[in-house]
């Protein structure tokens, strides 16, 4: 912003919509496969199922889940981020034409 004035370069900012868009599908492809073998690897129990193995149990299995979450919801808000971005520069270029067609308009008729 200089002088009041927001330029937006509405191609770059579209790629950088779409590449957040992605990324955040990486990221949801990414907690699919290794958080899917974290929650594989954990329901075996690998740690024992003694005492010790329990209080671990007890200790370790929120923490995965809160994990596991957030990264589904970093994954999700990332994609829906981007795809906001491509909606909202969408909007801007429309109503800047619009503006810019009734600003015409207006000048036309003096």
């Amino acid at each position: 912003m200089t002088d009041g004035q927001l330029w937006l370069d509405p191609s770059r900012a579209q790629r950088g919509g779409a590449d957040l868009a992605l990324a955040g599908e990486a990221v949801t492809a990414r907690r699919a496969a290794e958080g899917g073998e974290i929650e594989v690897a954990s329901a075996a129990r690998p740690w024992g199922r003694d005492d010790i193995g329990a209080a671990f149990e007890r200790s370790y299995r929120g923490f995965e889940q809160t994990l596991l979450r957030a990264w589904t919801g970093v994954g999700n808000r990332l994609t829906e981020l981007g795809t906001d971005v491509v909606h909202a520069v969408d909007a801007s270029v429309q109503t800047d034409r619009a503006s810019a067609s009734r600003f015409d308009r207006a000048a036309d008729q003096r």
